[in-house]
């Protein structure tokens, strides 16, 4: 079943458990292809992508999850958090403003803001 995510997001879990990062990389790529609004696939990738440092190709995973869904707390922390890696800390304090909507408290919002900030 060529169209089918449920058995590349199966095939994700042993990969990562080798460290076969660029396959992870490859096969969620392969289930955007299939399902180019799939957040669960872009929000994993843009975490290996930010995690890796590589914070240009977060940033698009993360930008498309909030533009889909505007007020998704996971995207917006870390679009917002990739946003600071860039240095775009007008963005970046934005987008942590809108996750205090969501959660006021959030310890990573704060410092995020904190950041964005300075």
């Amino acid at each position: 079943m060529p169209y089918a995510d449920e058995p590349k997001f199966g095939y994700i879990f042993p990969l990562s458990a080798l460290g076969s990062w660029d396959k992870v990389i490859s096969v969620y790529n392969e289930i955007l292809v299939n399902s180019p609004h799939n957040t669960k696939a872009m929000y994993y990738l843009g975490t290996i992508y930010y995690n890796r440092g590589q914070f240009d190709k977060a940033i698009q995973n993360f930008k498309q999850i909030v533009d889909l869904y505007p007020f998704d707390y996971d995207g917006l922390l870390m679009y917002a958090w990739s946003n600071l890696q860039l240095g775009k800390k007008k963005d970046a304090k934005i987008l942590f403003q809108k996750v205090l909507l969501n959660k006021p408290k959030d310890a990573s919002a704060l410092e995020g803001l904190a950041l964005a900030s300075h």
